[in-house]
Parts: C-alpha cells; sequence; structure tokens
C-alpha cells in the first residue's frame, strides 16, 4: 500500500529533505493561506510549499518559482472516495477523472465488479489497465462477489462466475487494496468454503463489507471474520453499531441511494478519522448539478457540522481506513493534493465553494468540457434474441390473482414486499397503472438462454411508456418496466437496436436513448455530453409519468437480490430475506394487504 514519503532514488531523496530544508526552492509555495491541519482538528494560517508533487514544508522562509497570496483562503486535502464503482458514472475511467477531479475528488477506490460481472476476468484487468497513469489516483478493490449470489442458489445469470482462485492472483497488483464488498454475508455467516477462501486470501489487505440491516450476533461474525468497512447504513442505529464493533462506516451519497442526510451526525472530532465518504454509484449529470464528494461535505455542513472534522472525514478518514499513507493530510513527505476553499456568503452553515484543486501539485484547469458521442464499435454487447409479448405474460386462472409487488422506496436501494389483486384477462394476470402497479421484466443477455421473467412493481408512476436499459445490478441483464407489454416491448428493441444503454420511449413514439458501447454500461463520450442525453431521457421519464428522481439506476437495482426485501432477476422473483424464489401470484387463500 502507498507509504509516506517514498522515492525512486538516492538523488531525489536527497532533493527533497534540501527543499524542506528552503536550501533549494519549491515549485510552488502558498502564502498566507489557513490550512486544515487534521491531526490536531484546526485551521493554522500558514505557509505551504512543495515540489515535484509533494509538500516540502510549512512554515516561512520558502522560495518557489511560483508563489501565490492565498489570504482568506482555506486549504484542505484532497477529497477521496472510498468506495464508487465507476461504472456507474456510464463513463470509462479517463472520463469520469475528467468529471470529478474539478469537485475536489483526487483519489477513489474502485470496486469494478460491474465490469466484471460481464467481461469476468478481463473486466477485472481492463478497469486496472484503463486508470492507470490517470491524474485521479484510481486504487482497486478485487470484486469479491460476482455474481452477487453463490452460483449454487441458482438466483441470477450473470456474465462470469469468479472463483477464489480467479481473484487471488490480484492480490500483489500495486493498486489494489482489498477485497471488495462481500454481500455474500448469508455465505460467509453459513461458512461457504468458497466465500471463507476468499477472505483467507486477502487477509493483510482490506476487506470490504456489504450488510444492509445486519446487527447483533449475525454483525458479531461478519465483524470477525475480518470485515472492516460498510457502506449500507441508512439509519444512525445501524451505522452506531458497526461502528461500535470496528466496522468502518462510509457515509454514501450516490444518485440512488441518498444517507448523507441520515448519517452525518455520526461525525464528531473523534470519529472523524475513522468515518469516510463514498459516492457509490453516481451518475454525471448530478456530479455536474451538485458535486461528487463535495455534495456530502455541503450537506455535512450545512447540517452545523464543524469544517475541521468534515473536511478531515472526506481525506484523512478514508486515507486512514486505506492504509494510503501519502495522502489525507496537508503536511511534509505527502502527495501535494488540496483544494482551496472558501466558506460560502453567511458562513460555513451555508455550505462552500471550491476556489482550486491541485493534484500532486499540479493545478486542475479543465472543467466538463463539451463533446460527442463516440461511434458505437461494431461488436456485440446484448446476446439475446429480442424479447416478446408472450414472455411477459404472468399466468392464472379466474378473475383476479394476488400477487406480490415489489415496492419502490425513493432514493433508497431496500424495496417493500407489498401484495395487490389484479384483473386477470385470457389467463394473463394484468397490470394496473391506475394504482402504479406495473410489469416489471428481466431477460438474460450474456449466454443467450433465454431465461426472463417478469412481475409487478409499485413506486415508478409510468402512464405511458417504458424504461428499458442493460444496466441491471449486478450481473447486468436486461431489464424494463412500462405501462403495457407493447410499450416494454417496444423499448426492449430500442434497446437491442443500440446494443445496450439507457432508453426511454413514449406510447407517441417519443423516443430518447443513450448508448453504452463498452459492455452495456459505459461510453467514452465526455462527461457533458453523457450529462445532457440523461438530462433528456429524465425529461421524457417525467412526462411519461414516471415519479422518481433517480429512475434509471432505481430500475436497475431492483434486480440486485443481495438488498431486502423483494427483488426480481432473470431467474425470478427473489425474497431477499430467505434468499429464495418465490412465486408471483400468491396462493387464493393467502391473506394480504391491498395496496390503495
Amino acid at each position: 500500500m502507498p507509504s509516506k514519503t517514498s522515492f525512486p532514488d538516492l538523488e531525489s531523496l536527497h532533493r527533497g529533505i534540501r527543499q524542506a530544508r528552503a536550501e533549494l526552492p519549491a515549485d510552488v509555495c502558498l502564502r498566507h493561506v489557513k490550512v486544515l491541519d487534521v491531526f490536531a482538528g484546526e485551521f493554522v494560517e500558514i505557509d505551504v510549499a512543495w515540489a515535484d508533487g509533494r509538500i516540502v514544508g510549512l512554515g516561512p522562509g520558502y522560495q518557489a518559482r511560483e508563489s501565490i497570496d492565498a489570504r482568506g483562503l482555506y486549504a484542505v486535502p484532497g477529497f477521496i472516495d472510498a468506495h464508487v464503482h465507476i461504472e456507474s458514472s456510464l463513463m470509462t475511467p479517463s472520463r469520469f477523472a475528467e468529471a470529478v477531479l474539478p469537485c475536489g475528488t483526487t483519489s477513489v477506490i474502485w470496486d469494478p465488479h460491474e465490469i466484471a460481472n460481464v467481461w469476468g476476468l478481463d473486466g477485472i484487468r481492463w478497469a486496472l489497465a484503463a486508470s492507470e497513469d490517470l491524474l485521479l489516483d484510481v486504487f482497486v478493490m478485487v470484486p469479491s462477489c460476482v455474481p452477487s449470489t453463490s452460483a449454487a442458489l441458482g438466483l441470477e445469470s450473470s456474465g462470469a462466475n469468479l472463483t477464489a482462485a480467479d481473484l487471488a492472483p490480484f492480490r500483489g497488483h500495486p493498486r489494489v487494496l482489498g477485497l471488495a464488498e462481500m454481500m455474500n454475508f448469508p455465505g460467509l455467516l453459513n461458512g461457504d468454503a468458497e466465500v471463507l477462501q476468499k477472505l483467507l486470501d486477502f487477509q493483510g489487505l482490506r476487506r470490504d463489507g456489504h450488510c444492509p440491516g445486519l446487527s447483533g450476533l449475525d454483525l458479531n461474525a461478519y465483524a470477525m471474520a475480518g470485515i472492516h468497512s460498510c457502506h449500507e447504513s441508512t439509519s444512525l442505529s445501524e451505522a452506531r453499531e458497526k461502528m461500535m464493533k470496528g466496522i468502518h462506516v462510509l457515509i454514501r451519497e450516490g444518485s440512488c441511494a441518498k444517507d448523507a442526510a441520515a448519517l452525518v451526525p455520526l461525525i464528531t472530532p473523534f470519529s472523524s478519522a475513522a468515518l469516510a465518504l463514498c459516492s457509490d454509484d453516481r451518475n454525471p449529470l448530478d456530479i455536474l448539478e451538485d458535486g461528487h464528494i463535495s455534495s456530502i461535505i455541503q450537506i455535512a455542513l450545512r447540517s452545523g457540522k464543524n469544517p475541521e472534522e468534515v473536511f478531515r472525514t472526506a481525506s484523512y478518514g478514508a486515507a486512514r481506513i486505506y492504509g494510503l499513507d501519502d495522502r489525507g493530510a496537508l503536511a511534509p513527505g505527502y502527495w501535494a493534493d488540496l483544494c482551496l476553499v472558501r466558506p460560502q456568503s453567511g458562513g460555513w452553515r451555508h455550505g462552500f465553494e471550491i476556489e482550486a484543486v491541485y493534484k500532486r501539485g499540479r493545478k486542475i484547469e479543465a472543467a466538463m468540457t463539451t463533446g460527442q458521442a463516440p461511434a458505437i464499435p461494431r461488436q456485440s454487447n446484448l446476446h439475446l434474441t429480442a424479447p416478446t409479448l408472450e414472455q411477459l405474460r404472468i399466468p392464472a386462472s379466474g378473475s383476479t390473482a394476488e400477487v406480490r409487488v415489489i415496492g419502490v422506496i425513493p432514493r433508497q436501494i431496500l424495496t417493500h414486499d407489498e401484495r395487490a389483486t389484479l384483473p386477470v384477462s385470457a389467463g394473463d394476470v394484468q397490470a394496473d397503472p391506475s394504482r402504479d402497479v406495473l410489469k416489471i421484466s428481466v431477460f438474460e443477455r450474456h449466454h443467450g438462454s433465454g431465461s426472463n421473467a417478469t412481475a409487478f412493481v409499485r413506486g415508478f408512476g409510468i402512464k405511458t411508456g417504458a424504461i428499458a436499459t442493460s444496466i441491471n445490478h449486478d450481473s447486468h441483464n436486461l431489464i424494463g418496466v412500462g405501462s403495457s407489454e407493447t410499450a416494454m416491448i417496444a423499448a426492449f428493441r430500442a434497446l437491442m437496436k443500440i446494443d445496450g444503454g439507457i432508453v426511454v420511449l413514449s406510447d407517441a413514439g417519443e423516443l430518447e436513448v443513450l448508448p453504452l458501447p463498452i459492455a452495456g454500461l459505459m461510453t467514452d463520450a465526455s462527461p457533458k455530453w453523457v450529462a445532457e442525453r440523461l438530462r433528456k431521457l429524465k425529461e421524457l421519464a417525467r412526462s411519461i409519468g414516471c415519479v422518481l428522481e433517480e429512475p434509471f439506476l432505481q430500475l436497475s437495482f431492483l434486480a440486485l437480490p443481495v438488498i431486502p426485501s423483494l427483488k426480481i432477476t432473470d431467474r425470478g422473483l427473489v425474497d431477499v430475506h430467505r434468499f429464495a424464489k418465490v412465486p408471483v401470484v400468491l396462493e387464493a387463500e393467502g391473506k394480504s394487504q391491498e395496496i390503495r
């Protein structure tokens, strides 16, 4: 793992010492800046000098090739995203860097399990290669759960199935920090040999957790196994129990899962070195409009938290949790990764503004620039025949049927397990858009197996059209929802025409698409272009009645069978609490609460 003040040779070490003693000039010196001392938890007005990308000293007496009067500004360490799926930005790593660096994010810790679920080991190799030599530092946690559940359970069809033996060779890579989120916590708790072998193989490195709602003795066992973090807490009580049991809490604010407002009370002078911030899944439109890790900092400051604690969490906390000993502080020997910031008019409780961002001493000049969509390469991401109306049928006898319904929770990836009584026509259970009970379907797209499933969902509000996407966490099959089977089939066919991406289609024939030619997950288009496409997609989604702020990620997460309560994969409807498939249509004598 990166260590403080590592030099390539004797000459550079000697030069650094002489620069620190002011015997040689530095490259840059910030004068009269208020520096966040993360070790004491206070701002101190002092000069900061750096050379060759590293801070050489604090204090008076430094000569530099460039002096900057930073009077009235505050210098804080560059922000660290402690857990991100770059694929969920819909951009390649280089384009993602272009988007987040101006927001003050200078390092990220990437779990590339999205691309691994599509391309397998080649996906992990691609992730490491594509994130090499960027100005943004990208560290990698090796995906632990591909697919997200044990293949033996048969709950989903992924593009790959990665074993402990597949993952172990990545342990020695210089940018690999450990094992990514262990979503299969039932396997861990029940002693699944494959799960336990993955944990053993990555002993001595970091092993991320993923355990929504886990508590009590089971949480003790999860921590005992070596899990060191979790980004899935949605309540203070859940997060505090994890902290008490030695599991670092990563406060998340993504495009879909928004937990920061609930969790920022965790930040205190004491805890700020043991907490971190993360985006998990955040799209370029939200980055453009609200920022990246900076958006969580804004939430915390506006809630009344002290800036010393918040900025410490955003940098020093993440660096300490992941053993990144060369960043997260502004002190001699650390990388010159920093943001110059100022409080908003009215003070820190109104938020902050970024004046400048420096990465290894280099000022970030590029903003989110305008670009054109790249040509779609000649490849095939979708290996399936076009879905048909017959495949969307849900058979039942009688005139009505009682069914399970996935209840969407806005701004969360958790769902409710609900019930509804629906009409049956010609042996097919019908959706009821007037009550916001719609059909939702998933089609396997990796192996041409023909596996597919249809169920019901409430919470989208769609009245006249459909949404479909090849982003389908975590196995990334096709998923779609709509006001009618006809609209859904039309959306799926439009999605196949662009070979993967996001599609919104109205009954009137209006169509918006975002092609994602790289594995059906990403594009190399500019952040600005992708953000504009997302804006148009959202506008059309609203026009067909969709009420969700982030409909596309919200739809995608309905296929993740490790997040309670009820989810759908290509294999069927999954009761996550039982880790078992359940029928859509309930027995006639079953008792339930009707959706009104």
